[in-house]
């Protein structure tokens, strides 16, 4: 037989073979990118999604805490404002107003109040706006979407690092003539003669908050924005009226000698020391040694040593110096405005006030002079300067010698929270949290 030469280089030429095999490869390749860079895009977009609907349950959440509890239409705007404010792949999401919605808060959540917002987010083909897709087009993959949820809850706190040193006296049921108020002009008589006054002892009747309401004391929405007077000249005198305080002896994280706490550094910053109201279980002594260690160890209890020696000329000064910091600051349909800060809340002029029991107070100490007294909540206290308040109308009048610190009771954030033993619409130390 006679072999060609040629036929078995021929049958053993591979060079075909390589096309092919670059052919499957670069299909293979394809379909890889497909799934890594489109995924990756969806991957990214989902973070992006849920950030969106962190911010939104956040800012809906902290409308509800600190504008107002029971206003769920200005809660739902800011929280669609805020959601749409953080783009997913270049674009704001699509956010409506039947994705936010204040359900109860998930089961297993601690805390006594029972009011979160849920915000869903959507970059999908269903809102028609869809994430684009690049390489899963030539599979016939023409868009993906990314979906997300988020849940905040408004919590209740107990504590404060940043109290000022006033205690004022908790709101009552007035028994006489003067009306159901307490009014400016009620007085807290029950005591009036352990107190040297001359009325007779009649049967106000206070009530301290508790888990069960906040009793004949300040209340939530009712008593946000009221203007309050902070009485520290002597026009009251030993007579107990809306805004009679005693001046509390704090203790300071940059100091452990009580001596050096004087009542201008107390009102012009942070004393930095947790500083509490009391719960229910909480017994307070009969009295607090004068040294740091003690009374630390009570104020974050809700019990406070009262100190003597305040007068209204360092008060002036000091609220003068506050005001200073923030001057454009204004009270104004609800909320403060032109502030200099970033939450308006978080101004030098918005302090932490305490609110005694009035009822404990007396009963222990009936000349109200010295002792202790047992906190039973605070409220935020933003100053809006010294005044005067008129005893027989309770008007209240701005005024720079005024005997009186002004100003308007909210809610602020506090430092520690769901440990609170008040309910919600009791409550005025505040924050929110995520928790879902």
């Amino acid at each position: 037989m006679t072999r060609h030469a040629g036929s078995s280089s021929r049958l053993g030429d591979q060079r075909g073979a390589v096309l092919i095999q670059v052919a499957v490869a670069m299909l293979a390749l394809l379909a890889l990118a497909s799934f890594v860079f489109d995924y990756g895009v969806m991957w990214v977009s989902r973070g992006q999604a849920q950030n969106a609907a962190d911010a939104g349950a956040l800012s809906g959440a902290i409308s509800l805490a600190f504008n107002s509890p029971t206003d769920q239409a200005a809660a739902r705007a800011r929280a669609i404002a805020m959601a749409q404010a953080n783009n997913v792949w270049n674009q704001a999401p699509s956010v409506t107003p039947a994705d936010v919605t204040f359900p109860a808060c998930p089961p297993g959540i601690p805390g006594p109040q029972d009011q979160c917002v849920r915000v869903n987010v959507f970059r999908n083909q269903a809102r028609g706006n869809p994430l684009p897709t690049f390489f899963a087009k030539l599979s016939g993959v023409p868009n993906q979407g990314a979906v997300a949820t988020a849940t905040a809850q408004v919590v209740t706190g107990d504590t404060t690092a940043c109290l000022r040193p006033w205690a004022v006296v908790d709101r009552w049921n007035e028994f006489g003539p003067e009306g159901p108020a307490p009014l400016p002009t009620s007085t807290y008589d029950k005591y009036s003669t352990g107190q040297g006054n001359t009325p007779p002892q009649e049967n106000d009747v206070y009530i301290p908050p508790s888990l069960s309401g906040p009793g004949t004391g300040y209340s939530l929405p009712a008593d946000r924005g009221r203007q309050f007077g902070i009485k520290m000249g002597p026009s009251g005198g030993n007579e107990i009226s809306s805004g009679w305080f005693r001046t509390l002896d704090l203790p300071r994280a940059d100091t452990t000698q009580l001596g050096n706490n004087t009542v201008q550094t107390n009102i012009l910053t942070c004393n930095g020391m947790p500083a509490s109201f009391a719960n229910p279980a909480t017994v307070c002594p009969a009295s607090i040694p004068n040294n740091w260690t003690d009374t630390a160890y009570w104020a974050a209890r809700g019990c406070y040593r009262v100190q003597t020696g305040a007068t209204v000329g360092s008060t002036r000064n000091s609220i003068e110096a506050l005001m200073a910091q923030d001057p454009s600051a204004r009270w104004s349909n609800g909320d403060i405005t032109g502030s200099n800060w970033d939450p308006p809340s978080s101004s030098p002029r918005v302090v932490p006030v305490g609110v005694m029991d009035i009822d404990w107070y007396l009963s222990h100490d009936p000349t109200g002079n010295n002792g202790v007294l047992r906190m039973v909540n605070i409220f935020g206290f933003f100053i809006e300067g010294m005044g005067d308040v008129d005893r027989n109308t309770g008007a209240i009048t701005l005024a720079a010698n005024g005997q009186s610190v002004i100003g308007r009771v909210m809610t602020i954030p506090a430092t520690a929270v769901g440990n609170s033993t008040l309910p919600g619409n009791a409550s005025f130390l505040v924050t929110v949290r995520l928790v879902r």
